[in-house]
């Protein structure tokens, strides 16, 4: 015996709006998941990238460290340069000056300077001229002055006069 009217339908277990609630869920679990594998591959990213950094980074501090070092090694060889190239400007004017102290009589024929002597070798028609046009002169820059004389066959002298500076001011060799 029946008391319905209408055959009966299976009832589902979910309604339709369960369903649509779950299936909400899934997909909001869904896009949360995906958007948590994001953000672990957004920071392993930054992560490489920053170690990247900091590689180039020290990378970039030895570099600097080392210009700095061939800069400092550069200004003292200009510094050092400079002081040559000021000792070579004093050593110009001096033998400038020499040259000019030598008369017309007197013939030199070599000059050894060194940091604290000089030597000179040459030919003078006389004692006394040589004595009284450059010896004056020799004495009068130089703390200690000897000449030797060495009579040619010509009639003239040969001499080597030696003259030393107790103290070298500034010269570079």
């Amino acid at each position: 015996m029946s008391y319905s009217f209408i055959t009966p339908k299976l009832k589902p277990i979910f309604s339709l709006f369960s369903k649509l609630w779950m299936a909400f869920i899934a997909f909001s679990i869904a896009i949360m998941v995906v958007f948590d594998l994001f953000i672990i591959y957004g920071i392993s990213s930054h992560k490489n990238q920053r170690e990247i950094q900091i590689k180039t980074r020290e990378e970039y501090n030895q570099k600097i460290e080392t210009n700095n070092r061939q800069i400092e090694y550069i200004r003292h060889q200009k510094a050092a340069a400079e002081t040559v190239y000021a000792s070579n400007a004093v050593l110009k004017d001096s033998m400038q000056n020499l040259f000019d102290l030598v008369p017309d009589q007197i013939t030199l024929s070599r000059i050894i300077m060194e940091k604290n002597s000089l030597i000179i070798y040459g030919q003078t028609p006389s004692k006394d001229i040589f004595n009284f046009l450059l010896a004056s002169p020799l004495h009068s820059i130089f703390h200690t002055s000897n000449t030797v004389f060495y009579l040619n066959e010509d009639g003239w002298y040969r001499f080597v006069s030696t003259n030393k500076i107790l103290e070298s001011d500034g010269f570079n060799e």
